[in-house]
């Protein structure tokens, strides 16, 4: 629905578009990474687990730098289109250097500017839903996994016929998409105002705030370092195994396909479980299927148990956003899901990628997977203990505000 004035779609349908359409960047960066160093720069596991640590680093510092900004200076969709812009650029510099040192430091450049997506896309959302509609994230988010599983197929597709090399131009045009539906999103209002905030700003505001914040980052951290030693060369072993890009798409494009309807029945799951629960089923998923990845060696099997990854991503995902939701007000929103991925996407790949690419190369997957499946099972493990809250456990909790005194979320406009 759209206003006469500006033709401008509604709330729902712009927050909607902004997670359908960031689904096709994800789909042409994340699943073909891996080959696409080892293809077109002709690295070697090693060296592609240290570009892939290098940019972890970058969303290590710069993630609660940008959330910050995003809460207390420039408003979280001002943030978001400076660095979906940022990103195209960086997609395309990549594309044109050579050696892994300049390719590490465009990549940090890149992985820099890419930190904006997720964490201010999912602010915006939990501020349209407010706290009433909160477990109702996952209905939304349902729409990335969507576009991310048709993008996985079609680009994988297209990347098999013309080549891998074309990874990063697909990665800039569906940047300026994401870049373009921005602007039918209500520019929003920086929400958090410091009052003594202290060095750390908006940043130690939020672990004041929610001291449980520290073990659900434990978790987070373990369950994190497991995926990325067993994602970001489940390419590689199906390529060794016989296979190609185009299975690599339809075995990720399989995963994003599970995740619409997990994501879109999260809300009933937490409703019945409790959020503790929910996020501690989606690790010991993940831990089922690590394991899995490392004892099969048919490519094509391989390729479909990847909707493993789907199901445990989407209850964890989900889950995820919802408790930094519970824990926090709505000031802090794109500041706390920005310190998580800088935990989840930033600490986990510099030891889940950084260490799993010279196990992978020396030891081999049979050795790999095993230790993330191991590193996921931790994480379920300190989860359970870390989320033992009523309001993240008791079943139907989510329905409810977890703390009264949170006051209601400003309107976008």
């Amino acid at each position: 629905m759209t206003t006469r004035a500006g033709r401008r779609p509604s709330p729902s349908v712009a927050v909607q578009g902004l997670f359908l359409t960031s689904g096709f960047v994800i789909a042409a960066f994340f699943p073909f990474l891996a080959l696409y160093l080892q293809d077109s720069k002709g690295f070697s596991e090693s060296e592609i687990g240290l570009v892939v640590a290098t940019m972890a680093v970058a969303r290590v510092i710069l993630n609660p730098l940008w959330g910050q900004l995003a809460d207390t200076t420039l408003g979280r969709r001002t943030t978001l289109q400076i660095g979906v812009a940022g990103a195209c650029a960086m997609s395309l510099f990549l594309a044109s250097v050579q050696g892994v040192v300049p390719v590490a430091v465009v990549a940090f450049l890149l992985a820099g500017s890419m930190v904006t997506f997720g964490p201010n896309v999912d602010a915006i959302a939990l501020e349209h839903l407010g706290d009433a509609r909160m477990s109702d994230y996952g209905r939304i988010r349902a729409w990335e996994s969507l576009s991310y599983a048709v993008g996985c197929i079609v680009f994988g597709a297209l990347l098999q016929s013309w080549g891998v090399a074309w990874a990063m131009p697909f990665f800039a045009l569906a940047s300026v998409l994401v870049l373009a539906w921005s602007f039918t999103v209500r520019r929003d209002r920086p929400r958090h105002v410091s009052t003594g905030d202290g060095k750390l700003g908006a940043v130690g505001a939020a672990f004041r705030t929610a001291p449980r914040l520290w073990g659900y980052l434990a978790a987070l951290f373990l369950v994190w370092a497991g995926f990325n030693a067993a994602w970001n060369f489940i390419s590689l072993k199906i390529v060794s195994l016989g296979g190609g890009a185009l299975l690599i798409g339809i075995g990720t494009a399989a995963g994003g396909l599970v995740e619409v309807p997990m994501m879109r029945y999260s809300s009933r799951l937490h409703a019945r479980f409790g959020l503790r629960k929910v996020y501690v089923m989606g690790a010991l998923i993940y831990a089922s299927g690590f394991l899995l990845w490392g004892l099969i060696d048919d490519p094509t099997i391989v390729s479909l148990l990847t909707v493993f990854e789907g199901v445990a991503f989407s209850l964890l995902f989900t889950t995820g956003v919802v408790v930094v939701g519970r824990l926090l007000p709505s000031s802090l929103y794109s500041t706390g899901n920005s310190i998580a991925q800088a935990v989840g996407f930033g600490l986990g790949p510099i030891v889940g990628a950084g260490i799993g690419g010279y196990v992978y190369q020396h030891a081999g997957p049979g050795v790999l997977y095993p230790a993330a499946s191991m590193l996921a099972l931790a994480g379920a493990v300190v989860a359970w203990f870390a989320l033992a809250i009523p309001e993240l456990d008791r079943p139907g909790a989510e329905d409810v505000p977890a703390d009264p005194a949170f006051s209601p979320p400003e309107p976008l406009g």
